[in-house]
């Protein structure tokens, strides 16, 4: 039966002893939230009804529990309790407020709480009170009563009571509101109920007791659809709201959520829909509200920025279309995001395009519902790809999936340029692009990759099957940045060739091989210290982190643009042709006679790093902090502050276990103790230096000896052979290893 508030109340409702405290009042966000939108929801509809002729009514669900029968009922609510408190609050404020008769507010002494004895005694207390509004709040007024007792200030259920009077006042005040009762009394009250009764449908008081501990109140879904249903001016949409929400809009995102996990593990999925619906219609409102210069967020302040909004009809009927056209998207093509989205390698599909999010949830739709609440749970490169997809539904534009790519492809490689701030000029670019598929409506995105776009568009036209460009394109290495690749006839055998021996997992698993035979075809390594000469400062090299593979092979940023393109491109390339050319390479059999024929000529530091395994060993990130030729260090991270090695002196340590020798972590000398004699080895270009370390230089007798056998020189100088160009003939490592142990098998 639907019945006003004011009917309600002509007979008593008591708040039960089982019902939980009363919670519309308490000051966590979510809950202030729900306050917000249901007084605002309310303040509309008592506006709407002084202003104008046609009385309008809220409508505000069911509210159900178990009456008694007989001359005097008593209405226990089991659900409603929220909504019929802070309707009672509102009319104890204006009977308050505009001095209404005593005989027109008897009715309010039927409202009574017995949820605690505090309560019960707060309620009748405030009936009794008559208040002069000569405070700062009516909350202030009513604490400083010599009725109020100060433990009731732990009573949570007469807070919440004083919070909602607060933010009562604060409206009635606000808009200057007055003369008030004449749309609440009586008949005239806008505020409508069904009122179900337990028992008239024979269910018993185990399911009162049952459905009550369940604590459910009013949500925040519901009164989202009293309060929007206000902000819409135009009838006729009004009405399509109302049958829309509760139906196909509210189907669509029901049949959308059913097969999730989430879905599976919650105990009400009813409330997952709504909170879901609302996470969706917050993200379309956002992006409505930017295209309006409107920061909307979903929070207690944002009620007036919804106003703005959707008081405006023209972003209102945008809303309804993109809701309208998802419904008819998902019955048309209810595997849209399956048939374009995969995650894994094994299942590329030509036709589909790889997403690379931590998740692996391939339909974003169901992304924004269940996670655009969660402090941005919902990734700005999600949101662009899921708004494509809005915006396509609409436009029905040509080609989609392959601009569905192209914007994979940006999002994924403008990580710098991709801000919440100039996210409206993203979106409208992107719109513009879609419809016209014209790569100079394109700004936002990082540069290179928007040219990159346009020069491989052009080139694929010409080609008869994309098949491994999308491949080379969707490995996790390259992300759709594929600029290391000049587009020509070589392209796509290149490509097959990078895919077959240095792709993802292939290069990690053997990555000292596989990057040792890249530097056999040259130095492919990448100078980020700007310094056009490539002498001192970074190099990196190359590790076997995923992330700094990508990084090495794309252009994330802009320092090393030029070393990508001038070092590390031709040697890949190079190699890349070799295998082309030579299908059934060995690697490692290609490893063994690079390193035999530098039997015969000039080791170079190439020379080292494909020998030794343990010069990329802890160099975490792939860098290296050069000074000059043979003296550079190996760092485990790119810090002097973190641990970082003489790589040769790394490797003989390695080589030589005695405790007699040790290795700092950071940047330190060999040092080796001999019979409390220590020496300390430092290294230059051409050369090791052998120093006494002994306390106030006192005498060395191994230093001497090794001055006076002339394995050094008189300036401790261990020479190593090197040819006119400055290149070591002879290996480093082994001259240093020899020296040290001829020094520890003589003492």
């Amino acid at each position: 039966m639907k019945l006003k508030f004011t009917n309600i109340l002509a007979d008593k409702v008591e708040i039960p002893i089982i019902q939980r405290d009363f919670a519309q009042g308490r000051t966590d966000k979510n809950t202030s939230k729900i306050r917000r939108d249901f007084l605002d929801a309310i303040f509309d509809t008592i506006i709407k009804n002084k202003e104008e002729v046609t009385h309008k009514n809220l409508e505000l669900d069911f509210i159900y529990g178990n009456k008694t029968q007989d001359d005097n009922p008593i209405f226990s609510p089991i659900d409603g309790q929220q909504r019929l408190t802070v309707l009672w609050l509102l009319y104890w404020f204006v009977t308050s407020k505009e001095n209404v008769p005593k005989e027109e507010k008897e009715t309010l002494q039927n409202f009574v709480y017995e949820t605690r004895h505090s309560t019960t005694i707060f309620c009748k207390k405030l009936i009794a009170f008559n208040p002069q509004f000569t405070s700062s709040s009516i909350s202030d007024e009513i604490k400083n009563q010599s009725w109020y007792f100060e433990t009731w200030d732990f009573d949570p259920s007469i807070q919440a009571m004083l919070v909602v009077l607060d933010d009562i006042e604060f409206r009635y005040d606000d808009y200057g509101l007055e003369d008030t009762w004449q749309v609440l009394k009586g008949d005239n009250c806008p505020f409508e109920m069904y009122q179900l009764v337990l028992s008239e449908f024979k269910l018993s008081d185990d399911l009162y007791i049952k459905m009550n501990s369940r604590g459910k109140p009013l949500t925040e879904f519901e009164y989202f659809k009293a309060n929007f249903s206000e902000i819409i001016t135009d009838e006729e949409l009004k009405q399509k709201f109302e049958k829309q929400i509760d139906q196909d809009w509210f189907d669509c995102i029901w049949n959308l959520l059913l097969e999730t996990e989430e879905a599976k593990n919650v105990k009400d999925i009813a409330l997952l829909v709504d909170n879901s619906f609302l996470n969706l219609f917050n993200f379309i409102t956002y992006v409505i509200g930017l295209k309006n210069d409107i920061q909307y967020s979903d929070t207690v302040e944002s009620s007036k920025e919804l106003k703005s909004i959707y008081g405006n009809i023209d972003n209102v009927k945008e809303l309804f279309s993109i809701l309208d056209n998802l419904v008819l998207s998902n019955e048309i093509n209810p595997d849209f995001w399956r048939n374009t989205f995969y995650f894994d390698k094994a299942s590329f599909n030509e036709d589909k395009t790889r997403l690379f999010f931590p998740h692996k949830e391939h339909n974003l739709l169901v992304r924004c519902l269940l996670y655009f609440d969660k402090d941005r749970g919902f990734s700005l490169p999600e949101q662009l790809l899921l708004h494509s997809y809005l915006f396509q539904n609409i436009h029905q534009t040509e080609d989609f999936a392959r601009k569905l790519r192209i914007v994979r492809n940006l999002v994924a490689n403008s990580e710098f340029e991709l801000r919440r701030e100039t996210l409206v000029e993203s979106i409208t670019e992107l719109e513009t692009f879609l419809l016209s598929f014209d790569f100079d409506a394109l700004k936002r995105f990082k540069t290179d990759q928007i040219q990159e776009e346009k020069e491989k568009e052009a080139f694929y036209q010409t080609r008869e099957s994309l098949d491994t460009f999308y491949r080379i394109e969707d490995s996790d290495i390259f992300r759709g940045n594929i600029s290391i690749f000049e587009l020509d006839d070589h392209t796509e055998d290149r490509a097959s060739q990078f895919l077959k021996y240095f792709d993802e997992d292939v290069l990690i698993q053997d990555f000292s091989n596989t990057a040792n035979f890249l530097l056999c075809f040259g130095d492919y390594t990448q100078h980020d210290s700007g310094n056009e000469e490539r002498k001192e400062g970074w190099y990196n090299i190359l590790s076997g982190n995923k992330k700094v593979i990508r990084k090495f092979f794309t252009t994330p940023g802009y320092g090393k643009k030029k070393d990508i393109f001038s070092h590390t491109r031709p040697v890949l390339m190079k190699c890349l042709d070799f295998l082309a050319e030579n299908p059934n390479t060995d690697i490692a059999e290609h490893i063994s006679t690079e390193l035999a024929a530098y039997e015969e000529k000039p080791k170079d530091w190439k020379y080292y790093f494909i020998k030794y395994p343990s010069f990329r060993w802890e160099c975490n990130r792939g860098y290296y902090w050069k000074i000059k030729d043979y003296v550079f260090n190996k760092m485990r991270q790119k810090q002097f502050n973190g641990f970082n090695w003489c790589p040769f002196f790394y490797e003989v340590n390695q080589q030589i276990k005695t405790k007699k020798l040790t290795l700092g972590e950071y940047d330190k000398p060999l040092f080796l103790k001999i019979k409390k004699n220590i020496l300390s080895i430092v290294r230059d270009s051409n050369h090791f230096v052998i120093n006494n370390e002994n306390t106030e230089g006192a005498v060395n007798p191994i230093y001497d000896d090794l001055i006076a056998n002339e394995v050094i020189d008189k300036e401790g100088i261990l020479k190593i052979e090197q040819n006119a160009e400055g290149l070591d003939t002879e290996d480093r490592v082994v001259r240093l290893i020899e020296c040290i142990k001829y020094i520890i098998n003589q003492y």
